[in-house]
């Protein structure tokens, strides 16, 4: 996380010099993860998309660890599974670009074998399981440095020794035996199981590894299963699911909650958030009339029929006011809603500060009659009451202890009903609150979230305050955070330029060198974009000539290398062909 802010915080800094139209601004809300890319590399690196492929490499030197290791994302604790499935993914990037990920292998290997149990295994049967794949392969492929004497016997009797504790435990999940089986290479075994789900995919990327012809149908929730389902089968519709799922290079998950970023596209400006939230909303289940109530609102931002409770038990007055405003966006009967609220109401109040300003503020967008006097002098009183009253334990005055959203819905509220003196006290308050990148905390001086600087700045805009300064700051604070602007490289006269960037030159099927800010890229394979150069936002490689990939074998002399990309580049080629007259053909429909 502290990266990813500090990558972002870079460019803020340097965005300021991009050329005008020089930069796309898209939302920047997912963090990669290691089993989401490498598998994706594996899947890509089949169907011969090596520019990705070489994408995918790069994010996985990202999030290594300082002993070339990997946890399942960039500073978890790092485990034999993860550093297996990086090694996998590297195997086919040291394909397309030799000599940059030759060393990285070497040393995650030794890690393995360096962590490796003294009964052969690492931590668990999956992570044995793939810690011997990955060291198979390693082994067969020709990756270990010739000059690391007694290596190979080293990587050669790690191998054995895991290989003899999967035969003499016992799995304990389908997976488990999914990856037991490809590892000691039990092809019968898994042809006999029958799992479901994405498990389903896991068994065909496993039978497909060993060689085998798979049939596959049906989709898949995980970003992993669909990259083994592409991997087994090969099928188009599979590798638009998995490219639908890459970001800036990389394969993971969502970054932030699912309700935060709900939040924030209710602002104007940042709607598009929704196409990528929405999908996630169906994941939480509300149970309770309370839950269901919290959550309607965010089921119409995503065009979704909420749950609605059946009755008000357990529930406060707030969320009662809120089921009659949804109930009349759906255009529904909340008759009964208001009917209750105003028999519960006690001299104008519901209950506390937070209650009565919520209830009055959906009363009043319904167009309510009723006498809002009584609820509008105790708003006003209370306000009053929390910036003069101090707290006895901490010496602050008692407004630092109420939420950032208590201020939001009190300046709707003075606003609509033209109480000055209140909304410009309110204002006051959000302005003393908000920190100076902008964000809005919880309370006085906590940490700031989305959700309460989403909630400041939503209200602030209905409450058509847009031309404030804690407006603009708010904005300012969540583009920040929640969008990237990355440039565009310029390529002319056999050369390309980006500043602030690093690129890796490929040529022949073998790494060339880097470069910062320019590079010529005449009669390369391609090349590849780290922006920035440090921590990278954004990886892409762009092809000149053309990746090709080699598979190293071993020889006598250490390494030789053979061209395989010939057969797969061909299919691709087919593949684009087909995709190119599907859409001319949707062209000229339109």
């Amino acid at each position: 996380m502290k990266r990813v802010l500090a990558a972002i915080l870079v460019i803020m800094l340097i965005g300021l010099s991009f050329p005008a139209g020089s930069a796309k601004i898209e939302p920047y809300v997912y963090s990669p993860t290691v089993p989401d890319t490498a598998f994706a590399v594996l899947a890509l690196y089949r169907t011969g998309d090596y520019a990705r492929v070489l994408e995918g490499c790069e994010w996985l030197l990202q999030m290594r660890t300082p002993f070339d290791s990997w946890g399942v994302s960039r500073g978890e604790t790092h485990m034999a599974k993860y550093t297996a499935m990086a090694m996998l993914a590297l195997m086919r990037g040291e394909n397309v670009a030799r000599g940059r990920y030759r060393d990285v292998l070497n040393d995650a290997a030794y890690w393995l074998i360096y962590k490796q149990n003294p009964d052969g295994s690492w931590e668990d049967y999956t992570g044995t399981a793939l810690a011997v794949i990955a060291l198979g392969e390693f082994l067969k492929g020709g990756y270990i440095n010739a000059n690391l004497t007694g290596f190979k016997k080293q990587v050669k009797e790690a191998v054995n020794r895991g290989e003899g504790w999967l035969m003499d435990a016992e799995p304990k999940t389908d997976a488990d035996r999914i990856f037991g089986y490809l590892a000691l290479g039990k092809k019968d075994e898994l042809k006999k199981m029958n799992p479901s789900g994405d498990l389903k995919a896991y068994r065909a990327f496993a039978l497909a590894y060993l060689g085998e012809r798979v049939e596959l149908s049906g989709d898949f929730n995980s970003t992993v299963a669909t990259a083994m389902a592409l991997y087994a089968t090969g099928k188009e519709d599979y590798r638009r699911e998995l490219l639908e799922r890459e970001h800036f290079g990389f394969w993971g998950t969502l970054h932030y909650r699912v309700l935060d970023l709900l939040s924030v596209s209710q602002i104007n400006g940042f709607e598009g958030l929704r196409a990528i939230a929405c999908p996630y909303l169906d994941r939480i289940t509300p149970g309770t009339n309370w839950e269901k109530a919290v959550l309607a609102d965010y089921y119409l931002l995503c065009n979704e029929t909420p749950r609605l409770p059946s009755n008000y038990s357990g529930m406060l007055p707030w969320q009662v006011a809120e089921l009659a405003r949804v109930k009349a966006s759906l255009g529904k009967d909340y008759s009964g809603e208001v009917a209750y609220l105003l028999k519960v109401s006690r001299d104008g109040v519901w209950g506390d500060f937070y209650n009565t300003e919520y209830v009055v503020w959906v009363l009043r967008s319904l167009n309510v009659t009723y006498d809002y006097d009584a609820s509008l002098g105790y708003l006003s009183g209370n306000l009053t009451w929390m910036t003069s009253t101090k707290d006895p334990k901490t010496g602050n005055p008692v407004y630092y202890n109420v939420p950032t959203y208590y201020l939001a819905y009190a300046l709707l509220v003075f606003k609509d009903f033209g109480m000055e003196r209140e909304l410009n006290e309110t204002l006051r308050l959000l302005g003393e609150r908000q920190y100076p990148n902008g964000a809005f905390p919880y309370t006085q001086g906590s940490i700031a979230g989305l959700t309460s600087t989403a909630k400041a700045v939503w209200a602030l805009e209905e409450a058509g305050l847009t031309n404030t300064t804690p407006y603009s700051k708010g904005v300012s604070f969540l583009r920040s955070v929640l969008y990237a602007d990355i440039p565009e490289p310029r390529v002319s006269g056999g050369g390309v330029e980006l500043a602030n960037a690093t690129f890796l030159l490929i040529k022949g099927s073998r790494y060339v060198g880097s470069s910062n800010d320019t590079a010529e890229i005449e009669n390369l394979d391609g090349y590849v974009v780290l922006y920035p150069g440090k921590n990278a936002l954004a990886i892409e490689a762009r092809a000149v000539k053309g990746f090709e990939a080699v598979k190293s074998t071993e020889g006598n002399d250490g390494t030789a290398y053979v061209y395989i990309g010939a057969g797969i580049a061909l299919i691709a080629l087919v593949a684009f062909v087909v995709r190119e007259r599907e859409r001319g053909k949707k062209k000229k429909r339109r």
